[in-house]
């Protein structure tokens, strides 16, 4: 619920202009709100002029004044970063300190999602990694072994190459112990997304995702998103080993920990496909 510090308020209608609800009225020279339509969205409190705003419920120790020299980034300094960041799956046997995963977290949990919903939720695994590795193996495998042709199906070619390549990764972890899956990452981020609160699932949870790869890459972290988890993660054994409810989805996950890859330069992608109307 929003609170708003009469005392500060100097009438000025900023949060009141800036509020997508229209939950915010100027009335008697002061900034007062209807409690009829908030999204709890924070837009209020970032544009006041004067901090007189709060909202119950929210840790307000986090709000952090605005500074170019703290906040600014250059446009070209995002763009190579994004060209530079590569998917690591060659990981050192060290260990991700929590506090950088604290950070990774929070840049998902700041994401925006829609209608402020914040439907994102994170699994973080690190002890049990083996077990997870083996477990979803074990799903892939069977998954394989079910596949059968479908000439119709436009992405045939790839469902039977996946089923090929997983039974050669389930093969060589339990005979020789190669982990082709997880590549011996020390931690993993499984990002959820609960479908009783979010129109859009997907979305909310892979921006989410996509802030925590740039975060950790800040953070010097090697990263990589594992899609063949997602495959397996609707396996009953795999979520109630990791206490997802029935309401969330797995998102995609994050496989994460030091490398000692280094590169020299960007690579190329294909022109964009653009509709300019």
């Amino acid at each position: 619920m929003i609170s708003i510090n009469v005392e500060k308020c100097i009438g000025c209608g900023i949060c009141a202009q800036d509020c997508q609800c229209s939950d915010i009225k100027i009335i008697e020279g002061k900034a007062q709100p209807l409690f009829k339509s908030c999204l709890n969205c924070g837009h209020c409190i970032a544009v006041c002029p004067q901090n007189a705003v709060s909202i119950d419920g929210y840790d307000m120790n986090e709000v952090i004044d605005y500074s170019k020299n703290e906040f600014y980034v250059e446009p070209e300094n995002v763009l190579n970063s994004i060209k530079y960041r590569r998917s690591i799956r060659q990981f050192m046997d060290k260990s991700v300190e929590k506090e950088k995963l604290i950070k990774i977290i929070d840049a998902g949990r700041f994401t925006p999602s829609g209608g402020n919903r914040q439907p994102v939720s994170f699994v973080v695994v690190q002890d049990n990694m083996s077990e997870l590795t083996k477990l979803t193996l074990d799903v892939l495998n069977d998954i394989a072994c079910s596949y059968e042709p479908n000439e119709n199906d436009p992405l045939d070619s790839e469902k039977k190459r996946y089923s090929v390549m997983w039974k050669m990764m389930h093969r060589q972890y339990n005979k020789y112990g190669n982990d082709k899956l997880f590549y011996n990452a020390p931690a993993i981020i499984i990002v959820l997304s609960d479908k009783n609160l979010s129109f859009n699932p997907y979305v909310d949870g892979g921006v989410a995702a996509s802030n925590m790869q740039t975060m950790a890459d800040a953070l010097n972290l090697g990263v990589c998103f594992n899609g063949f988890f997602t495959f397996a993660s609707h396996d009953k054994n795999i979520r109630e080993f990791l206490n997802i409810s029935d309401s969330k989805v797995v998102v995609t996950s994050l496989l994460l920990g030091y490398t000692n890859n280094k590169y020299y330069r960007t690579v190329p992608r294909k022109s964009a496909e653009v509709n300019w109307k």
